[in-house]
């Protein structure tokens, strides 16, 4: 499980990677999924065909936080209902700015709803998200 410390670490290394460069800070989008362990099947001439990938049903991106604590919180009290009854799992995903910055599992944190607690929790992420980058 990626913790909170792993994640600023991934920034620090970024950051050294790209420079240094002032005002160069990560963003924390939150991204929520349907379908948290379903893997993707195709059919092909009426044979079924495992994908390796996940299917994850609809997805939604409502927002960022600039500190990784905003966007915990966030996704711990459901802030401005963002389940909508129908999200089951989300990430949140620390990124740069450019394009294509793609997030390794060194950068992102699962989370899974918690019916009791009325929002997202840390946990284990899946497998079948291993070698999925977003």
């Amino acid at each position: 499980m990626t913790s909170k410390k792993d994640i600023l670490d991934y920034v620090a290394f970024r950051k050294e990677a790209r420079g240094n460069i002032e005002g160069d800070e990560p963003i924390y989008c939150i991204y929520l999924i349907t379908n948290p362990d379903e893997e993707r099947i195709y059919e092909k001439e009426g044979e079924r065909i495992r994908s390796g990938f996940p299917d994850t049903g609809p997805t939604d991106e409502p927002g960022y936080y600039h500190d990784l604590d905003s966007a915990i919180k966030a996704m711990n009290e459901n802030a401005c209902d963002i389940r909508e009854y129908c999200y089951n799992a989300g990430f949140i995903l620390c990124r740069f700015a450019g394009m294509y910055d793609c997030v390794c599992r060194d950068a992102r944190m699962y989370f899974l709803w918690d019916d009791e607690k009325e929002g997202f929790f840390q946990a284990e992420e899946p497998q079948i998200f291993a070698h999925v980058a977003f």
